[in-house]
C-alpha cells in the first residue's frame, strides 16, 4: 500500500476510533455509576457492623433477615387472631327511642342492640313510664330471638347491623 491509499483510510479509521473511544466512555460512565451505587451500599451494609469482612457482613444482614421474617410471621399470626377476637366483640350498637305509653312524652324509653358482627348478642329495653321503669333484656342469636321482639328491638338490630346491610331481622 502507498500513501495515497492510506490517506483515503484514514478518514474511515479515525471515525472507526472516534466511535471506539465514544463507547469506551460511555462504558465508563456506566461503570462510574455503578460503582458509585456499590459503594453507597457498602456504607449502609458497614453501618451494621463496622470493620467487619464482607462475607461476615453478608452473614449477620441474612441472620437480621430470617429473625424479621419469623418476627412478620408472628405478628401475622397475631393480627390473625385479634380480626377473630375482634368480629366476636359487641362493637355494633344500634339505638331507637320511642314512647312506651301515651301518657309520657319526651321518648323517655329505649331499645339498644349490642351485636357482634355474626349477629349475636343482646337487645336490652326500657320502657320508662310516669311512675315506674322496666327493664328487659333479650338474647339474640344469629340477628333473632327465642324471644317475642318488639317493632323497636327489630328496628334497634337493623341499626346495630346497618340498614343497608341487607339484613333480615326475625
Amino acid at each position: 500500500m502507498d500513501i495515497n491509499e492510506w490517506q483515503a483510510w484514514l478518514p474511515i479509521a479515525l471515525i472507526v476510533a472516534i466511535v471506539i473511544a465514544a463507547l469506551f466512555l460511555i462504558w465508563l460512565i456506566v461503570l462510574s455509576v455503578k460503582l458509585h451505587q456499590l459503594r453507597r451500599l457498602l456504607n449502609l451494609i458497614e453501618d451494621i457492623a463496622p470493620g467487619q469482612p464482607l462475607d461476615h457482613l453478608l452473614d449477620t444482614l441474612i441472620t437480621l433477615q430470617r429473625e424479621s421474617q419469623s418476627r412478620i410471621e408472628a405478628l401475622e399470626k397475631g393480627h390473625h387472631q385479634l380480626a377473630r377476637e375482634v368480629g366476636r366483640c359487641l362493637r355494633r350498637v344500634g339505638l331507637v327511642r320511642f314512647d312506651a305509653f301515651s301518657d309520657v312524652a319526651g321518648e323517655q324509653s329505649f331499645a339498644v342492640a349490642l351485636l357482634d358482627d355474626n349477629g349475636d348478642g343482646v337487645v336490652v329495653t326500657s320502657l320508662s313510664g310516669r311512675n315506674e321503669s322496666r327493664c328487659y333484656a333479650k338474647p339474640i342469636r344469629n340477628l333473632s330471638s327465642s324471644y317475642r321482639l318488639s317493632e323497636e328491638e327489630t328496628e334497634a338490630i337493623k341499626k346495630a347491623m346497618g340498614s343497608d346491610s341487607g339484613v333480615r331481622v326475625t
